[in-house]
C-alpha cells in the first residue's frame, strides 16, 4: 500500500512539477557558461588591451562612473589585476529603477557597456529563479520554484525506492542502460537508469537550490553548519537619520592592501553599501589564479578611518561549514568541484526535460493501458433497458474464456433491445430457472469432462438433484473445450442433456467451439442474430497477438533428475499492451523446432515450386501443424495447414515488474522430442528474440474486488509456482501481508524455486507460513495434499477468519488430491460455497 500510494504521488507531482523542472533545468544549464560565453562574443569588452594611461583609483574610477550615470551608485567593483583586461562594475539605483552591470576602463573610467548576450542571459536567469513572472524574487513565481525544488528532492529519493532492483548488489541492474528494449520499456528504462546516474546531482541542486527560496532554509543551513545564526549586519545594515551616510576613502585601504599581498591576487572585489548604510569596514574579496571557483577567496577588511588592517580571513583556514555556506552558489553549479563539476551539473540540467518527457510517455501509456483493461472488465448490463422480458445469461469459466464470451452476448442482447442479467451458473436457483422464459449459457469443461469450479455447486445441487420441469424455458448453449482430450466439451454436453430431459426446448443446436475455431465462431454469431442480438463488443476477447522479446531464461532446476524447469522473462514491443493481473493467461504462438522445419524442406528438394518458395515456406512450416508425410505434399496444401495451436502458461509476474515471467518445464514425446511449446521457449527460441504473445484475463484465478487484500492459503507443485509467485508478488506490492504457501516439489536441492524470494517474504511478513514437501527426499517424501491433511485445523482456522484458496499446478494428482484433503477437511458443501462464492479458484493443466 505504501509503494502504491508512493507512486500515485511520485507520478502525479512528475506531470505538474515536472514541467517547471524541465524548464529550471534548460534554462539552469544554459547559464552554466555565462561568464566563459560572453566574454567569448565580446572579446574586445573584457580584454580591451593594456591603455597607456596608468590606471585610477578606485575612488576615482567609482566617482567618475558615479558621475556619468546619474542617480546610480556602485555598489560592487570587480577590479582585475592584469592590465589588458576591463574592470567588471554593478550599479545600483538609488530608487526606482533596474541595476546596471558593465565594463568601464580602467584608465578612463568611461563606461564600456554590457556584453552581448547580457540581456538573453537576463532572461534566462529569471525564468530559472522564478518562471520571469511578475513579482520577480517577491512573487508566485518564487514559490513555484521552491515547490518544484522541494519535489525534486521527492521525485529522486522516491525514485530510487520505486525502482529498486531485485538484484541490489548487482551494479548492471542500477547503471546499465540496454537500448536495445523499445517502447514502454525504454521509456521506463531512460527514465530510471539514467534517473540513477543524476539522482545525486539532482539532489545537490535541489538541497543548494532552495538556499535561495526560502529565509527559514538558508538560516537553518547556516546555523546547522557553522552553529551561529547570521547576524544582523549581515541581513541589513543600519541607516542614518538623515538617509545619507559619509563615504570614506577607499584608495588608502586599497594601498595597503596591495602593499600587504605583493599583487598576488588576480581578481579582487570591492561590494559597497548603499548610501544610507554607514561603511563601518571596507573589505576586499580577493581570488587567486589557481582558485577552482569564484567563491574561492580570502577576505580582508580594514578600518575606513586608519586604513589598518583589522581582519583577514584566509578561505583555507575557514571551517569547512563556513566555506559552504559561503560557497552555495559554486555548490549549486557545481563549480565547488572544478570544472569537471560544471560540466557535470551542466549535464544534468541538460536531462530534467528527459524525465518530463519520459514521465509524460509512461503516464500516457499507463491511461492507454487501463482504458483497454476496461475493456477487458466484465460489463454489468444489467441495466440496459429493452423489452418486458429479461433474459439470464449464465457461464461456467475456469480461464475467462467463457465469462467473456457470455458478456459479449449479453452486450449484443442489449444492442438487439432485449435485457439480460449476467450471472455465473453457480448463482442460478430453481426458483431462477422457474420464473425465466429464456436462458443463454456458455460453459467450459475442465480436465477430463470435469465442469469449472464454480460450476460444482451448481451440478451436484440443480444437475444431480431432484428433477426439474424446464419446458417453458427456451435456452442456448455455447460448450467450450479443447479437441485434444478425449471429453471434448464433456461438460457442456452433460448440460445440454440435463436441460432436454428437464423439458427445456434449444433455441439453436448447441455450438462446440475450441480455442481457434473459425466455423464455431461463425455459428455462434448467426445464433445471436436468430434470437434477436445485434452486433456488439466492448473488447471483451483476448487481445490480439503481439511480440514479447525473451530477455532472461534461467534454469530453476539444473541437475535435477526431473525434466528441466526455466524462468523466462520478456518485454513488449511497442505494440504489445502489457497489462495484466495476477492469474492472468498468457497464450504464446510457439514455433516448430527448426530441425522439423528443415526435415519438410529437404522433403521438397525434388519439387521445383517448392524449392523456389523455400525461404516463404520455412516461415509458414514453422508456425503451422506439419503433416505425417511431407514427402506428399503440394504447394497448395502446404499453404492451407492449419496454424499451431496456442500455448497457454500462467503469468508469473505482476505489470509493475516491468516484465512478464513465464514458469515452463519441458516437455518429452513418446518419441524423445521436445514438446512444441515448450521446445520452442525453453530451447530453440534464442534470448533476444521476439514472440508472438497475448494476455488473456482469467476471473476464475483473479482475487475478487473484496478480496483483494484477505489472508491467501496458496497451495500448488511444480510449475504451478507462476500463479502463486504472481499472486504474492501483487500483495507485495500492494503492501498486503499474512499469507499461507504450501508448495510441494521433487528434491530440495534441486527444486526450492525462487527460494530467495520466498525467504524475503517471510521476512517482511508477506508470507506468515511456508509450508513445503519435496516427495523424493528421504527425509521427506510426502506430497503437498499431505502437507493439508496434517494441517486441517489450521485451515479450518484461516477459513473461518475469511481467508480465500489459490490452487495452481498440475491437474493430474495434484488438483485431485489438493481437493480431497479440502474436502475432507472443510466438507464438500462448504468448498462448493467458498468456489461459488470466489473464495475457492484453481489454476489448474
Amino acid at each position: 500500500m505504501f509503494k502504491r500510494a508512493l507512486f500515485q504521488i511520485h507520478w502525479f507531482l512528475g506531470i505538474t512539477a515536472g514541467i517547471v523542472l524541465a524548464v529550471m533545468g534548460i534554462t539552469g544549464a544554459s547559464i552554466s557558461f555565462e561568464d566563459e560565453i560572453t566574454e567569448a562574443l565580446s572579446p574586445r569588452l573584457f580584454a580591451p588591451g593594456a591603455p597607456a594611461a596608468p590606471d585610477l583609483t578606485p575612488d576615482q574610477l567609482i566617482a567618475k562612473v558615479q558621475a556619468d550615470h546619474p542617480g546610480y551608485y556602485v555598489s560592487r567593483l570587480d577590479w582585475q589585476m592584469d592590465r589588458d583586461l576591463s574592470h567588471g562594475v554593478r550599479m545600483s539605483p538609488n530608487e526606482g529603477r533596474g541595476r546596471l552591470e558593465g565594463q568601464v576602463d580602467r584608465a578612463t573610467g568611461a563606461w564600456l557597456g554590457e556584453p552581448a548576450g547580457a540581456g538573453f542571459f537576463h532572461l534566462m536567469d529569471q525564468l530559472h529563479r522564478w518562471l520571469a513572472l511578475p513579482g520577480g524574487g517577491n512573487g508566485i513565481g518564487r514559490q513555484i520554484t521552491a515547490f518544484s525544488a522541494i519535489s525534486l528532492i521527492f521525485f529522486a529519493l522516491s525514485g530510487l525506492y520505486l525502482r529498486w532492483p531485485r538484484q541490489a548488489l548487482d551494479w548492471r541492474a542500477w547503471f546499465v542502460l540496454d537500448l536495445r528494449k523499445t517502447g514502454r520499456n525504454l521509456w521506463r528504462a531512460l527514465h530510471v537508469v539514467i534517473g540513477t546516474w543524476v539522482l545525486l546531482f539532482y539532489l545537490l541542486s535541489a538541497l543548494t537550490g532552495l538556499w535561495w527560496s526560502y529565509d527559514w532554509y538558508r538560516q537553518g543551513v547556516v546555523y546547522a553548519l557553522t552553529g551561529k545564526a547570521p547576524g544582523e549586519e549581515a541581513q541589513r545594515g543600519e541607516r542614518k537619520k538623515d538617509g545619507i551616510a559619509p563615504r570614506p576613502a577607499i584608495d588608502p585601504s586599497w594601498q595597503a592592501f596591495r602593499r600587504a599581498t605583493d599583487d598576488r591576487y588576480v581578481w579582487v572585489r570591492l561590494t559597497r553599501p548603499a548610501p544610507s548604510q554607514p561603511v563601518k569596514t571596507i573589505s576586499f574579496d580577493a581570488r587567486e589564479a589557481d582558485a577552482r571557483h569564484l567563491r574561492q577567496t580570502d577576505r580582508f577588511s580594514y578600518d575606513p578611518k586608519t586604513a589598518k588592517l583589522k581582519k583577514s580571513d584566509l578561505y583555507d583556514r575557514r571551517p569547512l561549514g563556513v566555506i559552504i555556506t559561503q560557497s552555495v552558489l559554486e555548490l549549486h553549479r557545481g563549480a565547488f568541484f572544478g570544472m569537471p563539476g560544471r560540466i557535470a551539473l551542466m549535464l544534468t540540467s541538460l536531462t530534467m526535460p528527459l524525465f518530463t518527457v519520459t514521465g509524460f510517455l509512461l503516464y500516457l501509456s499507463r491511461r492507454r493501458r487501463k482504458k483497454e483493461a476496461k475493456a477487458l472488465d466484465v460489463v454489468d448490463v444489467s441495466t440496459l433497458v429493452g423489452g418486458p422480458e429479461e433474459w439470464l445469461v449464465a457461464y461456467a469459466s475456469q480461464t475467462g474464456t467463457a465469462e467473456i464470451r457470455a458478456r459479449n452476448a449479453a452486450l449484443a442482447l442489449g444492442k438487439g433491445g432485449i435485457r439480460s442479467r449476467v450471472l455465473p451458473v453457480g448463482k442460478l436457483t430453481a426458483a431462477m430457472l422457474a420464473e425465466a422464459r429464456h436462458l443463454l449459457i456458455v460453459v467450459s469443461t475442465y480436465g477430463e469432462g470435469e465442469p469449472p469450479d464454480m460450476a460444482r455447486g451448481f451440478t451436484s445441487r440443480l444437475m444431480r438433484g431432484p428433477s426439474l420441469d424446464l419446458s417453458h424455458l427456451h435456452y442456448g448453449l455455447l460448450a467450450i473445450g479443447d479437441r485434444e482430450y478425449p471429453d471434448f466439451c464433456g461438460y457442456g454436453i452433460a448440460v445440454d442433456d440435463w436441460l432436454r430431459r428437464s423439458g427445456a426446448m434449444p433455441l439453436f443446436t448447441m455450438i462446440k467451439m475450441d480455442h481457434i475455431d473459425a466455423e464455431a465462431e461463425h455459428a455462434w454469431h448467426d445464433a445471436l442474430h436468430g434470437v434477436g442480438a445485434a452486433d456488439a463488443t466492448r473488447g471483451q476477447t483476448a487481445l490480439s497477438f503481439a511480440a514479447w522479446r525473451l530477455v532472461s531464461r534461467t534454469a530453476l532446476n539444473p541437475d535435477s533428475e526431473a525434466l528441466p524447469a526455466f524462468h523466462l522473462q520478456f518485454e513488449p514491443s511497442a505494440e504489445a499492451s502489457p497489462l495484466w493481473k495476477a492469474g492472468d493467461i498468457v497464450e504464446v504462438q510457439p514455433h516448430n523446432a527448426p530441425q522439423a522445419v528443415d526435415a519438410m524442406i529437404a522433403a521438397h528438394s525434388s519439387d521445383g515450386e517448392l524449392i523456389e518458395a523455400r525461404e516463404e515456406l520455412r516461415a509458414h512450416y514453422a508456425g503451422v501443424i506439419l503433416p505425417d508425410s511431407p514427402a506428399t505434399i503440394s504447394m497448395d496444401h502446404a499453404r492451407s495447414l492449419r496454424p499451431l495451436p496456442a500455448r497457454e502458461y500462467s503469468a508469473a509476474s505482476i505489470t509493475a515488474d516491468g516484465t512478464l515471467d513465464l514458469v515452463v518445464r519441458q516437455v518429452r514425446r513418446d518419441d524423445g522430442g521436445l514438446g512444441i511449446g515448450s521446445g520452442w521457449l525453453t530451447a530453440h527460441m534464442p534470448v533476444g528474440s521476439e514472440t508472438l504473445m497475448r494476455l488473456r484475463p482469467n476471473p476464475g484465478f483473479r482475487t475478487e474486488e473484496g478480496n483483494d487484500s484477505v489472508a491467501m492459503i496458496l497451495i500448488g507443485n511444480g510449475t504451478g509456482i507462476a500463479g502463486l509467485r504472481a499472486h504474492l508478488k501483487e500483495q507485495a506490492h500492494a503492501g498486503n501481508k499474512g499469507h499461507w504457501l504450501l508448495f510441494g516439489e521433487r528434491q530440495r536441492a534441486h527444486e526450492s524455486f525462487f527460494d530467495e524470494e520466498l525467504q524475503r517474504w517471510m521476512n517482511d511478513g508477506t508470507l506468515a507460513r511456508l509450508d513445503r514437501s519435496f516427495s523424493r527426499d528421504a527425509d521427506c517424501g510426502r506430497y503437498v495434499q499431505d502437507l493439508l491433511s496434517d494441517k486441517a485445523d489450521i485451515v479450518r482456522d484461516w477459513i473461518d477468519r475469511g481467508a480465500i484458496i489459490l490452487v495452481c499446478g498440475s491437474l493430474d494428482g495434484m488438483a485431485q488430491g489438493v481437493h480431497d484433503a479440502l474436502s475432507a477437511a472443510l466438507g464438500e458443501s462448504l468448498l462448493e460455497n467458498l468456489a461459488e462464492n470466489g473464495r475457492y479458484k484453481r489454476d489448474v493443466y
